[in-house]
């Protein structure tokens, strides 16, 4: 014999677990997240710049026979020292007196701006290709003299700054024009 279920019997069957299923308790679940409101802002500055007006130049010199010597140059231009076997060979005319390189600089008004320079550069002589140390290299601001690495531009958004150094002339260094270049990076602090 064959046992017969109605279908009301059936639907408590697949009710069961309905019913059964509301009335374990779920997991709680997660609570809504806090928020917060921040805020993005930026600066918009006008890009800074330097211009080279003068050349850093040590002018010209001789250097006793199988002697050495050195030029230095202050960044402010008020000393220039020759020292061990170095000697003046500049008459005041034609331009051959040593002074600093100087650079004009432009940006944003009222800003405080560093320069970076070289460690040493080589100056290489026109004729012969031989390298003279360009060393100690220093700059001073106009608007900021006691800064040593950089300046403050002024309310026009403008200043200037002078580059000296040290010049090697070792023994035996043949009569030549020794020419580098001098890279110069400005930027903001």
């Amino acid at each position: 014999m064959r046992a017969s279920w109605p279908f009301s019997d059936l639907r408590f069957c697949l009710g069961a677990p309905l019913l059964i299923s509301s009335l374990v308790p779920m997991p709680a679940l997660a609570q809504s997240g806090q928020s917060a409101q921040g805020s993005a802002s930026a600066e918009v500055v006008e890009p800074i710049r330097a211009v080279s007006l003068a050349d850093l130049s040590f002018g010209a010199i001789s250097v006793a026979r199988g002697g050495a010597g050195q030029v230095e140059v202050d960044p402010d231009g008020s000393t220039v020292r020759y020292l061990q076997a170095a000697r003046p060979q500049c008459g005041g005319g034609g331009g051959c007196a040593p002074h600093p390189g100087s650079f004009a600089v432009f940006g944003a008004a009222n800003q405080t701006y560093s320069v970076s320079l070289p460690f040493q550069i080589i100056a290489r002589g026109r004729e012969t290709g031989r390298g003279l140390v360009v060393g100690d290299l220093e700059m001073r601001s106009v608007n900021a003299a006691a800064q040593a690495s950089g300046g403050r531009l002024d309310r026009n958004g403008r200043d200037t700054f002078f580059v000296g150094g040290t010049l090697s002339v070792p023994a035996g260094t043949p009569s030549d024009i020794f020419t580098a270049e001098l890279p110069v990076t400005v930027s903001y602090n």
